[in-house]
């Protein structure tokens, strides 16, 4: 999470940020291009994909719809 900060991509317009967690734990940032809803990068700690990184993408993709739906709300 540390880089996204530093970076600052949590103000890019257009833009979601999300953590995938387990137990409370950070295990990847996910960001999402909220115009075309794609995951635009995803990684672990030092920028690194863990062995979650693939069924995060696809939680996040097979989630759009909801996501749209959230927006419009």
């Amino acid at each position: 999470l540390g880089d996204v900060y530093k970076r600052q991509y949590y103000l890019k317009a257009d833009t979601l940020i999300l953590s995938a967690r387990i137990d409370g734990q950070i295990i990847e940032t996910v960001e999402v291009d909220l115009r075309t809803l794609k995951v635009v990068q995803c990684h672990g700690k030092y920028n690194k994909d863990t062995e979650y990184h693939d069924r995060i993408i696809n939680l996040v993709n097979s989630n759009a719809k909801l996501i749209r739906k959230r927006m419009t709300a």
